[in-house]
């Protein structure tokens, strides 16, 4: 009998209680040696495999990913993940690859869409354009350990990067220092809670209604100017973020 028959015979053998199935997908993971990132199999098939309901395996996962040891997406690319690591993500963020590589994390990226032309009101304002000016406006996928990580949009004046689109757009912050010669002086940003709706979740493989941390940031030269206006999600199940002070007055505003 190989090791796979023996987890089967015994993962068949619990009663089907919670705690047994939990202990039932961990074996799992064990005798296959699976590593974080790895995928361990759908609901569907758990479940038929260890015998249960899939409200038992659904009350399992439940347990095992409150504990951080399991990750779930969604979708038809979707499963159950041997938990990966959290990305500790520092602020501000200088650019993500580097942050991963650092980390020991694959990245990926795909560019959902480009395209350049006049910026509406709250981006002209957050960038400091005139009406007439336009601005490139970049929706990008970031991925970390081969899982969607981050739905990322960036806008940036066009005067200042002429042919950016035509650049590879993995990562944008070494391109403006490579390419440009640019690269932030002050960059300010705004932390705030949200959830995931429909489109977003279909993106980020998670359900909709869960947790995501939103993050705005703009970025400026010396000179005063700013030359970015992002906006992220990031999966907040992924996504660890450390700030750090540099010991200058900071204050807080909380709109009632």
């Amino acid at each position: 009998m190989t090791e796979g028959d023996k987890s089967k015979d015994r993962t068949l053998s619990t009663g089907g209680s919670t705690e047994e199935i939990v202990g039932s997908i961990q074996s799992i993971i064990t005798d296959r040696s699976l590593a974080p990132g790895d995928r361990i199999g759908a609901e569907r098939e758990l479940a038929q495999s260890l015998g249960v309901s899939r409200w038992t395996i659904r009350r399992a996962l439940e347990q095992l990913e409150s504990q951080g040891r399991i990750l779930r997406t969604h979708g038809r690319s979707g499963g159950i993940f041997v938990a990966p690591k959290k990305l500790i993500r520092t602020t501000p963020l200088g650019g993500l690859p580097v942050y991963l590589r650092a980390q020991g994390i694959d990245s990926g990226t795909t560019v959902l869409g480009t395209r350049a032309g006049p910026p509406d009101d709250e981006i002209a304002k957050q960038l400091g354009l005139e009406s007439d000016a336009w601005v490139f406006h970049i929706e990008r996928l970031r991925f970390a350990g081969g899982l969607p990580l981050v739905l990322e949009t960036t806008d940036l004046p066009c005067d200042l990067f002429p042919g950016l689109l035509d650049q590879p757009l993995g990562s944008l912050y070494e391109i403006l220092d490579s390419k440009y010669d640019i690269r932030p002086e002050v960059t300010v940003e705004t932390i705030t809670a949200t959830t995931a709706e429909r489109e977003v979740a279909g993106l980020l493989q998670v359900a909709v209604g869960s947790a995501l941390i939103f993050v705005t940031r703009t970025a400026e030269l010396g000179s005063g100017r700013t030359f970015e206006f992002s906006r992220e999600l990031w999966r907040a199940d992924r996504t660890a973020i450390t700030v750090r002070s540099d010991g200058k007055p900071a204050y807080t505003t909380i709109d009632a």
